[in-house]
């Protein structure tokens, strides 16, 4: 199926701040309780050893719950433990806040926004980008991968959609159902949320839309490698895939990293 770059409601700039943190919370709900993320710990783990990375920069971090179950995956696998910063061109404050106070020894964020395609030098680690990079058409994908590669930084692509909808039809279809269902579930509770999930069924429908948008726009592994730059600085590395994850659902993924960096 050809790739189309529809528009995802909750990331135009006109979009109800409110609304597009209710969407974000669903998202770390489902990234908190099923882990989906978890199968790609290893190969990440290793990204990060060859490039000489010991912490982690998330981009478009919504939430953050998908690198922060990824690196308590490390923790099992490995015994490591990783610093990660926060950050995102949107930022959930509240949720960002959360998570520092959870895990204030490891986990920091930005609070200021900041721009996938022009991440400040100073900022530094091992880049990440989950259930995010679709949301860029080619040119602007380009730039953030070309960004990396300039500041040798590594960078790591990892979506759980894609445009298989033998896997994701029924996924959609069920969207607002989980939606519903989730919500007393979901915390902290906000009568924002019983509000625009149970007496107004905005966020259900939303969740659905953008849940299609986003699988027309993922990438493919194919796709993910022809965007990655033709000539790098210093030597670069790219691997690209699939991995196995919960249900029939399948991590695409695109791991970049210099063979020597200070990350």
């Amino acid at each position: 199926m050809k790739r189309r770059h529809l528009v995802e409601l909750h990331e135009l700039t006109w979009f109800p701040p409110v609304l597009r943190d209710l969407l974000t919370d669903v998202m770390s709900y489902f990234a908190e309780g099923f882990s989906p993320y978890n199968p790609v710990a290893e190969k990440l783990w290793t990204a990060m050893q060859a490039s000489g990375a010991r912490s982690i920069l998330d981009l478009c971090s919504g939430a953050g719950k998908s690198v922060l179950t990824v690196v308590k995956e490390f923790a099992t696998l490995h015994g490591g433990e990783v610093d990660v910063v926060l950050t995102d061109k949107f930022p959930n404050l509240p949720a960002f806040r959360r998570a520092v106070r959870e895990t204030p020894r490891r986990v920091a964020a930005i609070e200021a926004p900041v721009d996938a395609g022009r991440v400040p030098d100073r900022l530094d680690g091992f880049r990440t980008m989950f259930t995010s990079f679709h949301h860029f058409e080619e040119d602007a994908a380009r730039r953030i991968l070309a960004d990396a590669v300039c500041q040798r930084r590594g960078i790591g692509v990892f979506e759980y959609t894609e445009r298989n909808f033998l896997i994701w039809g029924p996924a959609i279809v069920a969207m607002p159902l989980f939606v519903w269902l989730a919500t007393p579930f979901i915390r902290p509770f906000s009568w924002w949320r019983i509000l625009w999930t149970n007496l107004v069924p905005a966020v259900p429908l939303l969740a659905a839309w953008d849940c299609l948008v986003s699988c027309l726009r993922t990438y493919s592994p194919a796709e993910l490698l022809a965007l990655t730059p033709a000539r790098a600085p210093a030597p670069y590395t790219w691997e690209a895939g699939r991995i196995r994850s919960i249900g029939g659902c399948r991590i695409t993924y695109l791991l970049g990293w210099p063979t020597s960096s200070h990350a």
